[in-house]
């Protein structure tokens, strides 16, 4: 089993005075992610789920790319092993609030099935 170190649930400001990032004044849930491959699993109180899988690009390094996928849309698309996956509405707000990337423009087969997020060097 992974060694993670999960604290309990603080105050934003508690969070970010213990060298987590801070994101909006609300409850937060800081979680140690250990190295190599890692997935976190939430659901909300009416049931949807949506998973955080942390990748690594070398074996037993730290993750290197975050994969997100929320698994109750109720729509799938083919994936590239052949089977199906989850497609969902996606949108990026960049500068100025501006969406740099908004999903509920495309058709249903274009959708997205992963969100990937690359963990550049810090």
């Amino acid at each position: 089993m992974a060694d993670i170190t999960q604290l309990p649930v603080m105050t934003a400001r508690d969070a970010e005075s213990i060298g987590f990032a801070r994101f909006n004044d609300v409850p937060t849930l800081p979680i140690e992610i250990p190295d190599g491959n890692f997935t976190i699993s939430a659901r909300t109180s009416d049931g949807r789920r949506i998973t955080f899988f942390f990748g690594e690009y070398e074996r037993g390094a730290p993750p290197s790319f975050v994969d997100i996928q929320f698994h109750d849309n109720g729509t799938t698309i083919p994936n590239a092993n052949g089977d199906t996956s989850p497609s969902f509405d996606l949108l990026t707000i960049g500068r100025g609030g501006r969406n740099a990337y908004d999903s509920r423009r495309h058709p249903p087969d274009e959708k997205p099935s992963i969100a990937v997020i690359l963990l550049g060097p810090s």
